[in-house]
């Protein structure tokens, strides 16, 4: 079983959130795209070299975390700049051909959808797996997930969800604030993949 975890990746916060509920999901045995965690590939091992040589990263570091990580973190926290350190830039192109592999290869979508309003890169990427579901039988489902309590005390009235994108969700799966609804149906969908072959 595959799945994409859609959801914004701008905050650390969300980063962590999408993170430990990844973590869950491979702890139960399902293959999980997050699209954050594919910058990392982006740094070549010459950027650790670089950060060291420029003192941002010390040798003893490298004991107790992989040096791409560290790498990562000091562009993402704004202490360094990529391309000071070798590392491509993030192009559209390159973004879509990355994220699109992992959407085409996914038979589910978890989506975070916390915020005011659905992130549109997620919205998006629910629309693309949902076009794929209508004539990929091995795309079982989209489900939303949700932690903003602005959202749960709705959730009698579609959480407040953008109605198109919640009827898009709701035609082939559901949304909750239960994570464990969540790990229980993709369980569920890898058996019947699993039958399938």
């Amino acid at each position: 079983m595959k799945v994409y975890f859609a959801g914004p990746l701008f905050t650390p916060c969300v980063r962590q959130t999408i993170a430990e509920q990844a973590a869950i999901l491979r702890h139960h045995g399902i293959d999980v795209f997050v699209p954050h965690e594919q910058n990392k590939r982006r740094v070549p091992p010459e950027a650790v070299a670089r950060a060291i040589d420029l003192g941002l990263i010390r040798q003893e570091d490298l004991a107790g975390r992989p040096g791409v990580d560290l790498v990562w973190d000091l562009v993402r926290n704004g202490f360094a700049k990529a391309e000071d350190l070798g590392i491509p830039p993030a192009t559209p192109e390159s973004v879509f051909e990355v994220d699109y592999g992992g959407l085409s290869a996914a038979n589910a979508v978890v989506a975070l959808l916390d915020g005011t309003q659905v992130d549109d890169g997620t919205a998006c990427e629910i629309g693309v797996f949902y076009a794929e579901m209508r004539t990929d039988p091995s795309k079982k489902g989209i489900l939303g997930y949700v932690t903003d309590s602005r959202s749960v005390r709705k959730a009698e009235h579609g959480y407040g969800l953008n109605l198109f994108v919640l009827g898009v969700i709701e035609e082939c799966g559901w949304v909750t604030h239960d994570f464990s609804r969540i790990v229980a149906q993709l369980i569920a969908w890898g058996a019947e993949l699993q039958a399938d072959r």
